[in-house]
């Protein structure tokens, strides 16, 4: 077949490689205009894309040490989550996919039990929450549990590079040419006087949605529990002798949070915040006061956190920003772009259009990966339910406006036993109990109290107690050996 990708960037650029890799016998052909920008001020990663990197998820060509230095890129261990909670001035954090000690009691739940009320300390009995502590780092050590910072306009110059068989041709699509019998797309008129022939169209076109309005996509707005709506996305240069830290900061604000990202030269950062709550002018006084230094906006951006109501019609496929975007709270873009692509490539890409675009298939992916993105807004949602009600903008969280039923359902349980991993989803690519665990605990639905009650009943607090000294004391004879993490980002380089 011929697969056309209209637009770049990370999405179209990994689509592009994946297919290109994985199913050699199609052609692929990528429309990406050097005239549109690309969105993002730093970004970061979940472990997805480590698989990627690292060639354990599929033999795409990468080399990780060429990764990091091409794209200016960190470890990440996780998030740092600053001010989720009625105490504004508390934080927890969240891991990479879980932690290496997760399992249906997490070792989230047995510490909160401990009574660790100081959040720094909360995971200090898995290796990673030592380093994240310690800010220490190292490849060898955190196999499978590290994600990436990185400069969000070189990963997808980074992934064209090597999709060495691609066709790349510089262009705006002026038309969208359909069949008039089925209405499927087989050809584009692009801006530079060619027009393109495809079987198979995949849409990387961001908020753009180029082909998807042409096909008649809907987009389904989930404004009603994720109200953000607004982002002023800047850069920090680095002070001297500034220490970069191996975790992502989400430090919420007035009126929604402020992303911090340190990637090699600077921090990557962005207040994401209701503008039916403030101003973009307010919204930008608000954080250089709290900042304590002035900013210089890249550009203000505005969207509609949602997702396309059907993500593939007829022969046209949506990833990327074209297809959901549920704000950058847990990094969830690139990471649901490459389940996408993984659902596709290798249940559903075919050898010819009618083997991948029949309507049994289709629906299948439209059903399993809507699936995807909604439990994903669940998940996101549950950050904002933390009982912060200091500003209009928190009150209106707070009174419940914007909870979804599972996670009603979820702080309901929480005030009477622990949810245990059967509660959550199941589904490949989407936040199981390792995560939800942390979030549940940070913001205070999940008590020690509570914590402490189930794990006494089931004896574990003796055993675990033990247990959980007995890794503090190996993590401090393993830190030695370890740099900090600002000179194993430079000795990367």
């Amino acid at each position: 077949m011929k697969i056309v990708i209209v637009g770049g960037g990370t999405a179209g650029w990994l689509a592009a490689l994946m297919i290109s890799r994985i199913r050699p016998e199609h052609t692929v052909t990528v429309i990406e205009s050097s005239k549109i920008g690309i969105i993002g001020a730093g970004e970061g990663s979940t472990g997805s894309l480590t698989n990627i990197v690292q060639n354990e998820m599929w033999n795409l060509g990468c080399v990780e040490k060429d990764f990091v230095k091409e794209c200016d890129a960190t470890i990440k261990l996780g998030i740092k989550h600053i001010g989720w909670n009625k105490d504004t001035k508390s934080h927890y954090y969240g891991p990479i996919d879980g932690t290496p000690t997760s399992n249906d009691r997490c070792d989230i739940v047995f510490q909160h039990a401990l009574g660790f009320r100081d959040q720094n300390l909360l995971h200090l009995a898995t290796e990673l929450g030592y380093k994240i502590h310690h800010n220490k780092n190292s490849f060898v050590e955190d196999a499978g549990n590290h994600a990436y910072h990185f400069d969000a306009h070189k990963v997808g110059k980074y992934f064209k590079k090597i999709s060495n068989t691609v066709k790349h041709i510089d262009s705006e699509v002026d038309d969208v040419i359909k069949d008039k019998e089925k209405g499927w797309v087989t050809k584009l008129k692009l801006s530079n006087g060619q027009t393109v022939e495809g079987d198979m169209f995949i849409d990387a076109s961001g908020f753009n949605q180029v082909l998807m309005k042409a096909v008649g996509g809907k987009w389904k707005s989930y404004r009603e529990n994720l109200p953000v709506n607004s982002a002023l996305p800047f850069l920090l240069p680095y002070e001297d002798d500034e220490v970069i830290e191996p975790v992502t900061n989400a430090w919420a604000q007035k009126n929604g949070w402020c992303w911090q990202i340190p990637t090699l030269n600077r921090r990557g950062c962005g207040y994401v915040f209701c503008a039916d709550f403030v101003t973009p002018d307010k919204a930008q006084e608000e954080l250089e006061q709290t900042i304590g230094k002035k900013i210089d906006p890249i550009r203000l951006l505005t969207f509609d956190s949602g997702r396309q109501e059907t993500l593939w019609i007829k022969n046209v496929l949506s990833i990327g920003l074209c297809a959901a975007f549920a704000e950058p709270l847990e990094a969830t873009s690139i990471h649901t772009t490459i389940m996408q692509l993984k659902h596709f490539v290798f249940g559903c890409l075919g050898t010819q259009r009618e083997d991948t675009c029949n309507k049994g298939t289709v629906d299948e992916y439209n059903k399993t990966n809507a699936h995807l993105y909604d439990t994903m807004k669940d998940f996101l949602v549950a950050h904002y339910t933390c009982g912060r009600n200091d500003t209009e903008f928190w009150k209106y969280i707070d009174a419940g406006h914007t909870k979804t039923d599972f996670v009603k359902s979820m702080h309901e349980v929480c005030k009477h036993r622990v949810p245990n991993a059967t509660l959550f989803p199941r589904q490949e690519g989407s936040a199981g109990w390792p995560l939800w665990s942390y979030v549940l605990a940070g913001t205070g639905a999940l008590t020690p109290e509570v914590c402490q009650k189930e794990i006494m009943y089931n004896n574990d607090m003796i055993v675990g107690n033990s247990s959980y000294m007995h890794h503090v004391g190996e993590f401090d004879k393993v830190s030695k050996d370890l740099p900090d993490n600002t000179q194993f980002v430079k000795d990367m380089q």
